[in-house]
């Protein structure tokens, strides 16, 4: 059925029921939020260096995390049932077998999430009473070294210990806040998380890795959920807790990613980079331009790239679209680095930097006053 070999067509099966899971808990959070945020003062008022016009609801980040983790809780209770004898009729064997092999994973699990809570509820206490930087920033930090400290670190080609815990610590927490820094526009940072999960999921495919697919297609599944409500015009925010969400995740699971196969040659472990190369580049630049200009990388302002787009002409709708197409053109041509000898991955990485320099240049020329 649909070309699918009889081994693929239950996992296909479960790959489908995981995201829709996912997705419908999303859409019920994230509708109530939007109803009953304003009673709990979760409103995003607008600002000098906001985009937005009216008060919005905030608080769809608690949409996203709950449509991850119910899902995930209920996997492992299932698994646990399963692990006790419930073997049902209706489930096949290889669905079966795959929550056989979760209760594994349920110590990483509960670690991860814990993390997560953590961050969730910190974001909440900044979306509604205002925390700041330095604050978010030792959570952020607490939470990366416990990470660190039960093994859950980046550890390919460093020998040294120290150097792996502090290469860990900087990509959790820089790609945390990268996408904090991302959310400045209706749809944008949980559009491009989708994207980038979407990505993240074919290397899994590729390299076989099978936990890590599920989780991301979960992650999915509640980002869709919540794009519902904030494509634009966005009719709710994801506010702090759901931007430093996704950034924590995504960053947390590409640490749990091997991305290094033994067959291939060494310059798969840049997968990461490219699939995550927007967002990197977003905070990179204008952290920059801030310091450039005399000013605190922690004060917010409109000179993300998401800002200098809309100040060469596009609109709102029109920026976060081109920011999806540049983030899936970067992320895609990651997938290839597992298929190409030294040479391809030459072509990939040139490819790559073209696109960089291309968007620089229309900035550049953008800025220019006309004689």
């Amino acid at each position: 059925m649909f070309g699918l070999r009889r081994r693929e067509h239950p996992m296909a099966l479960l790959a489908v029921a995981i995201f829709i899971g996912a997705f419908v808990v999303s859409v019920i959070v994230t509708g109530l939020m939007r109803r009953f945020a304003p009673h709990f003062g979760l409103v995003d008022e607008p600002g000098e260096r906001k985009v937005h016009t009216r008060t919005t609801p905030l608080g769809g980040g608690l949409g996203i995390f709950l449509g991850m983790a119910l899902p995930v809780a209920a996997g492992i209770l299932t698994a646990w049932a399963v692990h006790a004898g419930w073997r049902p009729d209706w489930l096949p064997k290889e669905v079966l077998d795959e929550y056989g092999r979760v209760l594994g994973k349920g110590y990483v699990l509960a670690l991860i999430f814990g993390g997560a809570l953590l961050i969730v509820v910190t974001g909440l206490f900044d979306d509604v009473k205002g925390l700041g930087p330095w604050l978010k920033l030792f959570v952020e930090v607490v939470v990366a070294v416990a990470l660190i400290a039960c093994n859950i670190s980046i550890s390919i080609f460093i020998e040294n210990h120290w150097l792996c815990a502090l290469v860990t610590l900087v990509w959790v927490v820089g790609i945390t806040n990268a996408f904090n820094l991302l959310d400045n526009m209706d749809g944008l940072s949980g559009g491009v998380a989708f994207i980038v999960s979407a990505i993240f999921l074919v290397v899994a495919a590729q390299t076989h890795q099978f936990f890590i697919a599920a989780l991301l297609l979960t992650l999915m599944g509640a980002l869709a959920g919540f794009l519902v409500f904030n494509f634009p015009p966005a009719s709710i925010f994801m506010g702090d807790s759901g931007s430093l969400f996704i950034g924590y995740m995504l960053a947390v699971l590409s640490v749990l990613f091997t991305f290094y196969q033994e067959s291939h040659a060494l310059f798969p472990v840049v997968v990461p980079l490219l699939i995550l190369a927007v967002p990197l580049f977003d905070t990179i630049s204008v952290i920059v331009i801030r310091l450039h200009a005399g000013k605190s990388p922690f004060v917010g302002d409109k000179n993300h790239f998401s800002h200098r787009l809309v100040a060469l002409g596009m609109t709102p709708r029109e920026t976060v679209l081109t920011i999806y197409l540049v983030t899936f053109c970067l992320g895609i041509t990651a997938t290839l680095l597992y298929q190409v000898n030294e040479m391809g991955a030459a072509i990939v990485f040139v490819q790559a930097f073209a696109i960089l320099c291309v968007i620089l240049l229309l900035e550049r020329a953008g800025r220019r006053k006309p004689p």
